[in-house]
């Protein structure tokens, strides 16, 4: 079975995942389509990719999401206005269509519908959180485009019941609804037995900034804790695609003198995330719904910090009740309580090494219960095999 898979650009490193269930997806010819591609570490030469003609060695070859960022930018954009990319797809695919098409995220389905219907192909998308909303916020032109994308796809993936609902309320019939939930591979982040003493806690945010991250919650909350926690310190690490509020958090750290417990530091590459996440004794990830209606689905790193064996503190926001079990695998408050958190962030530092191994413990087991890439991918297979049957 082909099927080929839709982008704006492949593969930013928010869905780094995203390549490992690609990867372990069985008995499937993975076929690649973006009008811009990145060859760098989510690249595997397995997959048949369809390159724009500009795109190739010599020219604009991309080996990251640093290369030629604004024409990037620009480019992929100019897409929903002139579609000069799908357009030359149609003509590379229509002597030999693929089984499926499968677009990825809510608006690269609206942008390639008329593709899968051209190919007289099934059509499937999947939502990945900010498309529920925040696009309908900024662009509510999507809404009307939303319904028609309900009724020409075949199905429309989300990644839990929370997503499901989301969809639904939207309109899209709930029988064309699949969940195939978000997961790392576990092959790649193992499990890091540590010991933690009671009176130490180093945490870890590891996140882009921006507003539904919840960073300067988790500033606050280190304030908060700090005058009772004297072995706690935090690193903070992510892209900057918020810069005005990057430095709002580096102004935080300075008006309060947090400098000699909270470090800031570059983003982390996927491939050393297993390292960097072995350095320290929890998460934390206080996400919440931002002002333009920006939130969060299922953030996968929460699940790669747990396969680890890191318990997280986080918030009761989205997926995350899902992803993280309360008072199991970490602690869950509300969103932008600070004080709450902070009162998480004191019970794990004066936790004795028993009990913090305990939740390490439970950490790991949920994520391999639950969350494991080769169940993803074996549930989007069947859905692929129930669709060519069709």
């Amino acid at each position: 079975m082909r099927v080929l898979h839709l982008f704006d650009y492949y593969l930013p490193t928010t869905l780094s995942w995203v390549s490992y269930l690609l990867r372990y997806l069985p008995d499937v010819q993975v076929e690649i389509g973006a009008p811009w591609i990145i060859q760098g570490d989510f690249w595997q030469p397995s997959f048949r990719a369809y390159r724009y003609p500009f795109q190739v060695a010599g020219l604009l070859e991309a080996r990251t999401e640093a290369d030629f960022p604004l024409f990037r930018r620009l480019f992929t954009r100019s897409q929903r206005l002139l579609p000069t990319y799908a357009y030359w797809l149609a003509g590379r695919l229509s002597a030999s269509p693929p089984d499926i098409v499968h677009a990825h995220f809510g608006p690269v389905g609206c942008l390639y519908a008329p593709l899968a219907q051209r190919l007289q192909r099934p059509l499937v998308v999947t939502f990945y959180g900010f498309d529920y909303e925040k696009i309908l916020h900024t662009l509510p032109a999507f809404r009307r485009e939303y319904q028609r994308l309900f009724e020409r796809a075949a199905r429309l993936v989300v990644a839990s019941p929370f997503g499901a609902t989301r969809l639904s309320a939207l309109g899209c019939p709930l029988e064309k609804i699949a969940i195939v939930p978000p997961s790392p591979d576990l092959s790649v982040f193992l499990f890091h037995k540590k010991q933690k003493p009671a009176g130490r806690l180093h945490l870890a945010q590891a996140a882009t900034f921006t507003p539904k991250k919840g960073h300067l919650t988790t500033l606050e909350a280190v304030r908060i804790a700090r005058s009772h926690c004297p072995g706690l310190r935090l690193t903070l690490a992510g892209e900057r695609y918020d810069v005005r509020l990057y430095q709002q958090v580096l102004n935080f750290i300075e008006k309060h003198h947090l400098r000699d417990c909270v470090r800031v530091q570059e983003p982390i590459a996927h491939r050393q995330m297993p390292a960097f996440l072995a350095q320290f004794d929890a998460f934390i990830h206080p996400s919440q719904r931002a002002a333009d209606g920006d939130h969060e689905a299922s953030p996968v790193v929460l699940l790669e910090a747990q396969a680890t064996g890191l318990p997280v503190l986080a918030t009761r926001h989205a997926d995350l009740p899902l992803l993280v079990a309360h008072e199991q695998t970490g602690l869950l408050v509300e969103e932008g309580d600070a004080e709450a958190l902070a009162g998480a962030i004191q019970r794990f530092h004066d936790m004795e090494s028993a009990e913090y191994e305990a939740f390490a413990q439970r950490a790991r087991a949920h994520v391999e219960q639950h969350y494991d890439v080769r169940q993803s991918a074996e549930r989007l297979r069947a859905l692929y095999g129930a669709l060519s049957r069709m």
